[in-house]
């Protein structure tokens, strides 16, 4: 496998701009980047299929076949990125200093090039598979992960995955979620010249920011600190019509770092429970938490599934270290990890560099993620 070639597959796709159109409404997102890989997959006589997740932004399913009745290895990479209004030169990207430049370069286009290259090394070597060999290039992970959810919806199954993401080539087997949502409090509006006729939405918010803190200080108090136990962020704040109108309403959004262990009902109870405190002190407001709009499950692979071991043995092979690590942010992985395929998280680059304004990803770091996704690939299912 050229490491040249590698290289070239990364520049072409942070070449092309993919920035999901939450950040960006008026981008495109996927679309080019997915045309991109399908005729990559078409040059090689690989199968290709195209999933519609919105209009005009489609997964990308391409299979390298193995033997009947082989299990079934998928390899996942999300193709959209974050914006770029931060960054001089976004989609051009440069060689430099042993690294690669550019928007997308190590969240997540980087784990894409390697897996390409690694399928692609596969294809003459065909004979040597025990498994079928899927890529799934996937959108909307930045947002919700529907890009995820919606391949598992449609029924689509393995037997192990990776999901690619930027672990410092480190094996994870387990890693945080996430819960997001609005917590809505309604008051009455009136004229500022008459104060007391109104309800104050947002003063009301305030001890619903200060109840929530303590939910916060409960956790990072609590016997192994956030990382053991999460955290509760309020992140958002909007509310009043005018600078004379007592605010009838104010909405805030928080965000919840779910550890592995936890579940989305438990932590929404403390929530909850928060809550019902101030509307004690306050029966005079609404106090609404509507339904969570992004629940993202932790990851936990454990035990010996065939997987972890291939990813394992793989490592060993490259000379890197096997043992498998929790880290603290989300992926696709729990996705997939939830109707039941054993996943882990692998990938080039640094976590700390995904979403800056000087992205890049080592080229060391990128050659042995295509290694590594190669080995496991020929170790996967013997």
């Amino acid at each position: 496998m050229s490491h040249d070639r590698v290289v070239q597959l990364l520049i072409d796709l942070v070449s092309i701009p993919s920035v999901n159109p939450i950040y960006d409404p008026s981008s495109p997102g996927e679309a080019a980047v997915a045309d991109y890989v399908e005729a990559w997959a078409t040059a090689l006589g690989l199968h290709v299929v195209r999933q519609e997740v919105f209009p005009g932004r489609d997964n990308l399913r391409v299979i390298l076949q193995g033997a009947a009745g082989a299990p079934h290895l998928l390899f996942e990479a999300h193709m959209d990125t974050v914006g770029v209004a931060d960054m001089d030169a976004p989609f051009s990207p440069a060689v430099i200093n042993g690294r690669v430049t550019g928007r997308g370069s190590c969240d997540t286009k980087g784990s894409l090039a390697a897996m390409m290259a690694a399928v692609e090394s596969l294809v003459s070597e065909r004979a040597r598979l025990r498994c079928t060999v899927e890529l799934l290039a996937a959108v909307d992970e930045e947002t919700s992960g529907k890009g995820a959810r919606a391949h598992v919806a449609a029924g689509h199954r393995a037997d192990g995955a990776i999901v690619g993401e930027p672990t410092g080539v480190r094996v994870v087997n387990r890693h945080n979620g996430v819960l997001r949502g609005n917590i809505e409090v309604t008051g009455k509006a009136a004229h500022t010249s008459v104060a007391n006729e109104g309800i104050n939405a947002i003063d009301a918010m305030a001890e619903v920011i200060v109840a929530l803190r303590e939910v916060n200080l409960s956790l990072t108090k609590a016997p192994g600190g956030p990382a053991a136990n999460g955290s509760l962020t309020v992140s958002l704040i909007e509310g009043g019509s005018g600078i004379n109108i007592v605010p009838e309403t104010c909405v805030v959004q928080y965000d919840r770092r779910v550890t592995p262990g936890q579940t989305s009902a438990a932590t929404l109870t403390e929530i909850d429970s928060a809550l019902d405190t101030v509307r004690a002190a306050r029966p005079e407001v609404t106090i609404t938490r509507h339904e969570p709009w992004l629940v993202g499950d932790a990851l936990s692979t454990v035990g010996n599934p065939a997987i972890l071991t291939a990813a394992r043995a793989a490592s060993a092979a490259l000379g890197l270290p096997d043992e498998p690590v929790l880290v603290p942010y989300g992926s696709d992985a729990s996705k997939f990890a939830a109707v039941g395929i054993p996943t882990l998280v692998f990938g080039p680059g640094s976590i700390a560099h995904a979403h800056s304004a000087a992205e890049f990803v080592p080229l060391s770091d990128l050659i042995q993620a295509a290694a590594f996704y190669r080995e496991v690939a020929l170790r996967f299912g013997t």
